[in-house]
């Protein structure tokens, strides 16, 4: 899944929420979701279809687990909404040549709030557990964990959450700005290519000229030599009479 579709995704997510302090009573199951209360006993006779009805959305609503999406979360909790985060890809840095990226800066670079007790943490915690531990003994077990944590760093699910959310958004929007960053050196550089390519053919016609010239003034040295030569032989004991000793010699 890219970061963008990550991110789309987990703005529309709902998350289940602790209810109040003040609300329906109950000790809990699972990751804060109140115990259903017990459905009122029907009056004599089962009464009208309406008074059914009434009480059948009355015990609905007792029983909804409060929910939330998470970008309604980040809205509700301090720190930038999703639009206002953004990364600068050139003041953060690129990837090392091994490709390890400094996350922390990335963070930073977005105007993240820094929390106590962060999604790095409580992704430390998830690991702690058990694999083998049911979904609903996890989730109790955070909960539990979470409320002794919320009592000295303020951790909560909310505020996991949103941290997730915007370290989510951070790194898109630096991913985003890094590829545009990329696409800008690499068409710079593409035509620095091209600029270069074409200083290369012209050095390279250059040099065919120059090969050409070479080659024509060669011959036209070695002709020219030739008819020096003649007239040293012309006058060289050492070798027969040249070309033109023997036709300046008249015939008997």
């Amino acid at each position: 899944m890219s970061l963008r579709d990550a991110l789309r995704k987990a703005a529309g997510l709902l998350v289940e929420l602790p209810p109040d302090p003040e609300g329906a009573g109950g000790a809990g199951n699972g990751f804060g979701a109140p115990e259903p209360p017990v459905a009122p006993a029907a009056p004599d006779g089962g009464g009208s279809s309406v008074d059914r009805l009434l009480a059948s959305l009355e015990q609905e609503a007792a029983t909804r687990v409060p929910t939330k999406s998470v970008e309604q979360i980040l809205q509700e909790t301090r720190g930038p909404s999703l639009p206002e985060i953004q990364v600068s890809a050139a003041s953060v840095g690129t990837p090392t040549e091994a490709g390890m990226l400094d996350f922390p800066k990335i963070y930073a670079g977005a105007g993240l709030p820094v929390v106590p007790f962060g999604a790095e943490q409580m992704l430390d915690l998830l690991t702690s557990l058990p694999a083998e531990l049911p979904l609903a003994t996890r989730r109790q077990t955070v909960k539990v964990s979470l409320n002794a944590l919320g009592k000295t760093v303020g951790a909560s699910p909310e505020n996991l959450v949103a941290d997730a959310g915007r370290k989510l958004a951070a790194l898109n929007a630096y991913a985003e700005s890094l590829g545009q960053q990329t696409a800008e050196q690499n068409a710079a550089a593409e035509q620095e290519i091209t600029s270069l390519q074409q200083r290369i053919e012209a050095l390279q016609a250059d040099m065919a000229r120059r090969c050409e010239q070479l080659t024509s003034s060669t011959r036209a040295c070695e002709a020219e030599a030739d008819r020096l030569d003649d007239i040293l032989e012309f006058f060289s004991l050492d070798v027969s009479p040249s070309r033109l000793a023997t036709t300046a010699v008249p015939t008997a």
